[in-house]
């Protein structure tokens, strides 16, 4: 087969150029062709080159290029021959703008399966939606783990990450006109009183009150418009977990951006590396703490990533995650409704390491068979059979 990858964001990180390359990688492996348009190397002038060009499929991640049109107003994509698959890496609710355009051939793959739903069932358009989460590597190339030598690794514990300050959203959204804000200050205090609902469950909950019925008009539309709520209970829970952490009794290392902004007792703050990079970092921890972006049913990258490396990860649960792991066997898990806990929790599990390394064998049992790069191909390969 033969395909496309666009890599047209260097953003958060160059996570994207890393995923489209590790896409790229795996699909070559298994003896397919694959051309790539990287924005960081070609001019976006030689787009045209790929008009009239035929592929099995064309992929890009959290797509900008439905929105790009021809002079005659027609959508670029659909001058290519071949399915298009957009690879979102968020709620589909920042998304949009670009998964409201009605494509010849627009397919979709998401990080979770609540998501799918919701896009099936708002874009009709998109004839299907596959789910997978993504992934990271082994960082230095190697077949395994050094397990010999695990309870060496200098990090007790890191998170990898940017800090984005509560207060920075809450000043985006008094900005607002005084409807949406309200709107948006009651989603909010909804998903604080019940961490369980997703942003679309509690736009759903704000509409069956008369009031809202405007909402009902446009579902999708003011789900995005309301997006300043999901994007606050994400940084507020993101604030609380380090804070819990920050109060166990070993020293955090934390890696990303402005983290300096938030007080804390027992953390280093390393500057922010590239995504690639990550990695070497996962290979020197011993658990890896993170806190999935409000999803419910499907994982961020890095549950895998440092399971891959050898590290304990420590996160909230999902039910992709619960089908797979247990907790304090392969995986530990708190609760965001009892975020605080999680400090006791890395106490206890830093305080026997041998048991702990046990469940850092396991984890990487479980990734290293299920949630690789080849296992992302063989399921991308089957969406577009």
């Amino acid at each position: 087969m033969k395909f496309l990858i666009f890599e047209m964001k260097t953003v958060c990180y160059n996570s994207y150029l890393y995923f489209g390359d590790s896409l790229g990688s795996a699909l070559s492996s298994l003896g397919h062709q694959v051309d790539y348009f990287k924005v960081d190397e070609d001019s976006l002038d030689d787009l045209e080159k790929f008009v009239g060009a035929k592929y099995d499929a064309v992929f890009d991640f959290n797509s900008d290029l439905p929105r790009a049109l021809m002079d005659d107003d027609s959508f670029f994509l659909d001058h290519i021959d071949a399915p298009f698959f957009d690879i979102i890496l968020d709620h589909p609710l920042y998304h949009h703008d670009t998964l409201k355009h009605k494509l010849q051939n627009f397919h979709v793959v998401c990080l979770d399966s609540i998501h799918r739903d919701y896009i099936l069932k708002y874009y009709p358009h998109i004839k299907s939606v596959t789910v997978t989460p993504m992934t990271g590597e082994l960082a230095f190339g190697k077949e395994n783990v050094e397990w010999d030598n695990w309870e060496k690794r200098p990090y007790d514990i890191i998170f990898s990450g940017t800090y984005t300050s509560p207060t920075r959203i809450e000043t985006a959204i008094d900005k607002l006109p005084d409807l949406v804000k309200e709107n948006v200050y009651e989603l909010i205090d909804m998903m604080k009183h019940d961490s369980s609902l997703t942003i679309e469950d509690a736009v759903d909950r704000l509409a069956a009150n008369e009031f809202y019925d405007y909402i009902n008009s446009d579902k999708p539309l003011h789900t995005q418009i309301f997006y300043l709520a999901d994007t606050y209970i994400r940084c507020i829970n993101r604030k609380k977990l380090v804070e819990a952490i920050d109060n166990c009794g070993h020293e955090t290392q934390l890696f990303g951006a402005l983290w300096e902004e938030l007080k804390l007792k027992h953390a280093t703050i390393h500057r922010e590396i590239p995504f690639n990079l990550t990695f070497t970092v996962f290979a020197k921890s011993k658990i890896s703490v993170n806190i999935q972006p409000n999803f419910k049913a499907g994982s961020h990258d890095r549950v895998f990533s440092a399971q891959l490396n050898g590290a304990v990860s420590l996160t909230d649960p999902t039910t992709l995650l619960r089908s797979e792991y247990s907790d304090m066997e392969n995986i530990l898990f708190y609760e965001l409704s009892d975020i605080d806990a999680a400090a006791q929790k890395v106490d206890d599990a830093l305080n026997d390491l041998g048991n702990l390394q046990k469940i850092a064998q396991n984890g990487f049992e479980i990734a290293t068979t299920r949630h690789t790069w080849a296992n992302i191909a063989d399921i991308v390969i089957n969406a577009v059979k």
